[in-house]
């Protein structure tokens, strides 16, 4: 276990325990089976969305709190249903030509991963990832039915892989503006000469926390084609497009709370 940073709330540790004393036996390992197109998305976005999912209710439960939470990850899920459908969508497209072509898909052998899922939102999306995978199969058949061309295929891979990115770079901008809605309430209760503060540092605690509950604790970095510079600015430009949007959440709990007391 990592040390008691002395300048934590008493409220911070005993949501921090409570966190990692939930999580810590609930993981779940889940098998899929990728072919090599969709094995290099897994290993893109999975872990990313997995641990920003993660992370993303730690700093809920010690900053904004479970309304924010919740909100939050509706959001997330949203998308994630939003990607899903419209892979469905191609399926059933693809399936149209496939039975009207005589084309028939055969059973693959591909590699088999065994994801540890330590979220919900993790395992909603390996299952749209397996479900992309049922497209990818599809589409190599019409590609070897000759009824898609090289460069279809491509743009049709490259679409998944775009959609799939985007929830990650979702999750982890959600995640990111939480860590600093709780760095902001933090300066707010230094200034206003609070003895208390929710002192949650970015890098050491969060890879304690994934540790403590057995987890890698290493984010996966922005696509390597970007300069360290790139990936800075991209996560804070992200980070401010939520940053106000869990500002306002948290707000409207508040609000929603008080007007519940008063009823």
């Amino acid at each position: 276990m990592a040390e008691t940073n002395p300048r934590r709330s008493t409220k911070e540790i005993q949501a921090r325990k409570n966190f990692i004393n939930e999580c810590r036996d609930s993981r779940i390992e889940v098998k899929a089976r990728f072919s090599p197109n969709m094995l290099r998305i897994y290993r893109r976005h999975f872990q990313g969305v997995s641990q920003a999912a993660y992370l993303l209710r730690f700093y809920c439960r010690v900053g904004p709190g479970s309304n924010v939470e919740r909100e939050l990850t509706k959001e997330i899920i949203g998308l994630i249903n939003e990607v899903k459908a419209n892979v469905e969508k191609k399926i059933a497209v693809a399936d149209q030509i496939l039975k009207k072509e005589n084309v028939k898909v055969s059973q693959s052998q591909f590699t088999e991963v065994t994801a540890m899922i330590i979220d919900p939102i993790a395992n909603l999306f390996l299952k749209t990832l397996s479900i992309a995978q049922e497209l990818d199969e599809k589409l190599s058949a019409l590609w070897l039915a000759c009824l898609l061309d090289d460069e279809q295929k491509r743009k049709a891979m490259s679409e998944i892989d775009s959609d799939l990115k985007s929830i990650q770079a979702k999750t982890r901008a959600l995640f990111v503006g939480v860590r600093i809605r709780v760095k902001e309430m933090n300066e707010g209760r230094q200034n206003s000469g609070e003895s208390e503060v929710i002192e949650v540092s970015t890098d050491k605690d969060e890879g304690e926390i994934m540790e403590e509950n057995g987890v890698a604790a290493e984010l996966p970095d922005m696509p390597e084609k970007q300069t360290e510079k790139a990936k800075t600015k991209t996560t804070k430009d992200q980070a401010k497009q939520v940053e106000s949007t869990v500002a306002e959440i948290s707000e409207s709990a508040t609000t929603e709370n008080s007007e519940e007391v008063v009823a």
